[in-house]
Parts: C-alpha cells; structure tokens; sequence
C-alpha cells in the first residue's frame, strides 16, 4: 500500500519561536521539519508539537544552518524521495532592523540571507515565503534589497513578489510593519493582500483595529494561572514613573511606552544579544507587560508554552511572526499559488488557534 503524499510538505528555517509554523500549519501545510540554531526555541517547538495535531510529524532540528548542508538536513528528515513544496522562515532581522544598528551584508546576521537562498536552490520547492523587517528595503541605499530580489529569482526560475504589510491592518492588535518576498517556480506573481482593518470613520468598509485592550482584558494578574505569564519587579520608584504616564507616552528611563488600550499596541521589540528586551508598559498596571501578554499581542494562543526565563522568551516572542497573520498569509499563497478554492477566514483560524481572547 502506497502512503498517502502530505499536503504541501514544508521546510521552516530560522523557526523561532514558531509564529511562521503554527499558521502555515493551521493553514494545512504539513511542516515536515523546522531548523534553528537556538535549543530554546528548539525546546519550545518540541514542547508544543505534542498539544495539537497542527504539527505532530514535525522534526526539530537544532542546528548551525551555515555548517549543516542541505543533503544532511533531507537526510535528518527521512524526506527519501519526497518533495518540499514550501520553504518558509526569516533569517536574523537585527542586522536589517531600524532599532538596530542597521549593519546589512556586513553583520554576519544579515548573511544568512544567503544560506537561506542556498537551501532554495538546493531543494528546488515549488514557493518560497522569506519574510523580515521592512528595513531590509532601504538598508545600504536600496542595494541589499535589489540584489536580494534578484538572487532570490534564482536567474529567472522564480517570479518574486514582495509585499510590504502593516500587521494591524489584518486584524492583528499590533503595529508591525514586515516585508515578504513570495517566490513562484509558476511564474505567477502573487498579488498584495487587501486590508481587513483600520481606523473607523475611513471612506473603506474595514473592520476596527483590534485593541490592546480587548487582547488584555479579563486576564489573570501575572502567576502561574497561565505559562510565561511572570513579569519583572519594579521599585518603587519606576512603579510611581509608569502610574504617571499618559496613554502613548515613553519612559525616559526605561525608553518603553504605555500602551493605549484602546489602540493596537507599538512593536514588541527584543533586544540585543546581550539582553534588554522588554514588553511595553500595561495600560492599566504600572507595570510591564509580561512574556504572556506580548504573546497575546503576537496572536500566540494560551496553549503556546515557550521555554525558558526572561530574555530566552522575549526573544522568541519579539522575533516571531504573529501566527494568525501567518496563516492569512499562507491561505493566501494557497489560493494564488497552488489553486486552492476553499478560503478559511479570519473569524475560522481564530477558533482554529484557540484564541479566545480576540472574539
């Protein structure tokens, strides 16, 4: 008897935290492994493959990407002869960032754009998805993103749409700008997803932005009610300092700000290497938000346990694409790419993911 082919084989790079492959799951891709050189995020991914069935035959492999070629990874997977259809991930963005230093081609971050593009060319998938900060279009005066639009062709294999998105204008209670760059070995070019929310009163029939407030609201004071949901001790002094602040306002201090409950909140952000990053102020609490509260505003589900303390979870949180977005996403290359009638809503991958907090 002949085993049944997977729909849509998928090859995660840089996972993360996962954000990228929990939505392409949800979306009915079969992930069928996901590489990143953090034993974290790697712990993080093991530990959540066994709650639900979105990926139960995923392989985690904890690896260097630059030290690992491409035929050891199908052999680590046991792909034999199967195909990947899809390669999904986002290399590093600090190098790119404008938080950072904004290093480009010369932080070794910022080459692994092309082991990224190594791996594509290797396993020859039928689309790509290579996602990261919308400061990659501007670094080093437009080049980097010139030569990477053609690099990522492939010398004409691939027709490469980017797409630059405001995440907030999906329904996700976050402003994030990220670029996408689509590749089609089909020659088609994937057009630009239409926004679903905005601000009321526009001429355009859009949904409310979803707020922090509405994200945050009727949740546990920070314990153990649910995962990663320990914040920070503050003195007394910075407790006073963030009691004081307007809605929107910044913390000379601790150059963070308080969040608007009735706006989607600014970027959750990481930090360095070396440590510093932080949730932004809660709107009603002079305090942090803690780890959970910046998943929730990233659209992780309560289910999503990440692994580790403090900066570990942070950055796994701050990095990652927002899950719901992802999977709007991937219903959308589904549809362009790989012509797939039935769509899947925003209302049906919200109950698919166990957001609860977004109805």
């Amino acid at each position: 008897m002949t085993q049944r082919k997977k729909l849509l084989p998928t090859l995660s790079l840089f996972s993360g935290g996962g954000g990228m492959d929990l939505g392409f799951a949800v979306a009915g891709y079969s992930l069928v492994a996901s590489i990143d050189i953090d034993p974290f995020s790697c712990k993080t991914l093991e530990l959540n493959s066994r709650k639900r069935n979105f990926l139960k035959e995923i392989k985690i492999l904890d690896r260097d990407i630059t030290k690992t070629p491409t035929s050891q990874i199908i052999n680590l997977i046991g792909l034999q002869n199967d195909n990947i259809d899809v390669v999904i991930g986002g290399p590093p963005c600090q190098a790119f960032s404008v938080f950072g230093k904004r290093g480009g081609i010369n932080d070794p971050r910022g080459n692994l754009v092309w082991e990224y593009l190594r791996i594509i060319k290797d396993l020859n998938p039928t689309a790509f998805i290579f996602e990261n900060v919308a400061g990659l279009k501007t670094i080093h005066n437009g080049s980097l993103y010139n030569n990477l639009l053609e690099a990522l062709s492939c010398d004409g294999k691939y027709a490469v749409s980017d797409h630059t998105y405001e995440l907030a204008d999906f329904g996700i209670p976050q402003y994030r700008r990220r670029v996408f760059f689509i590749g089609c070995k089909k020659g088609i070019r994937i057009p630009q997803m239409n926004p679903t929310h905005g601000e009321e009163g526009t001429l355009l029939k859009l949904r409310p932005f979803v707020t922090v407030g509405k994200v945050l609201n009727r949740m546990p004071e920070p314990g153990d009610a649910l995962p990663n949901h320990i914040g920070r001790e503050h003195s007394d002094r910075i407790i006073e300092r963030y009691r004081n602040l307007k809605y929107g306002e910044r913390d000379h201090k601790t150059r963070i700000n308080k969040l608007h409950p009735e706006r989607p909140s600014f970027t959750i952000i990481v930090g360095s290497d070396a440590g510093g990053g932080k949730g932004h102020i809660h709107p009603f609490s002079p305090r942090e938000v803690t780890p959970r509260e910046s998943a929730r505003i990233q659209t992780f589900p309560d289910w999503w346990e990440f692994y580790g303390t403090g900066r570990h979870v942070i950055r796994q949180v701050g990095n990652a694409v927002p899950p719901l977005f992802a999977a709007l996403l991937a219903e959308h290359i589904k549809k362009f790419v790989f012509g797939h009638k039935k769509t899947t809503t925003y209302e049906q991958f919200i109950n698919r993911l166990g957001l609860r907090f977004l109805k």
